[in-house]
């Protein structure tokens, strides 16, 4: 992966510079360049010039927010990939901010590593989740399913690999982190997400992601 220019966008000042310094301390060998603003409204803008590779952004900040600077990005430039760094893990926002075109959720209190490793998905390719916004997910579904859930018409059209790579999905694994666990190609985890999503009748990896929750697909699925 050649070295990547990211832009972090956050109200909260010290934060900010603060998360900027620890990049440039672990991520010499994978991030070129960062650059630091402190609204969405001067992010949206900072992108027309500093051309950042990935952008790493607040969804709470006074005047235009996270998710409202994250469409108006995705309008601009689509070829620029967005993480949502915040400190909330709510399943509402979660959704808002992947169905408005971030490909990643993470909170402000992951280790650098985690962030570091984050940034590196994103640009490869992969839709990065937390922990803690996998969790808000998992429990969501356990409000609407209590108990067990009956098993889905889908899951019976699924192989057992394909039911293996949904589980792993719905840990909030990288296309990366699950060819590694695999041990299987990076292109051959793709063909068989994009299986998957035809099974599941899933649009993308948050609604595939979802489904495998709410039908506790864990219980369903030999670790």
């Amino acid at each position: 992966m050649t070295r990547a220019k990211v832009l972090i966008v956050d109200d909260q000042k010290l934060f900010a510079t603060s998360l900027e310094g620890i990049l440039r301390n672990i991520g010499g060998d994978r991030i070129s360049d960062i650059s630091v603003c402190f609204s969405g409204e001067e992010a949206v803008k900072r992108v027309d010039t500093f051309l950042p590779d990935l952008v790493l952004m607040d969804i709470f900040m006074p005047g235009m927010g996270g998710l409202q600077a994250l469409r108006a990005l995705r309008e601009k430039h689509p070829e620029v990939k967005v993480v949502m760094l915040t400190t909330f893990s709510y399943d509402t926002y979660v959704r808002e901010a992947v169905a408005s075109g971030a490909c990643g959720y993470i909170l402000k209190d992951s280790t650098p590593a985690e962030v570091l490793d984050t940034v590196v998905s994103a640009l490869k390719g992969g839709t990065v989740f937390s922990r803690a916004a996998v969790d808000a997910l998992a429990g969501r579904a356990r409000r609407f399913n209590p108990q067990k859930s009956t098993i889905p018409e889908w899951f019976g059209l699924l192989s057992e690999k394909e039911k293996r790579i949904l589980l792993l999905i719905s840990k909030g694994m990288s296309n990366d982190e699950i060819a590694e666990t695999l041990f299987i190609g990076k292109h051959t985890v793709r063909n068989y997400i994009s299986a998957i999503y035809d099974k599941l009748n899933a649009k993308d990896r948050f609604e595939a992601m979802r489904k495998a929750i709410e039908a506790q697909i864990h219980t369903l699925v030999m670790e």
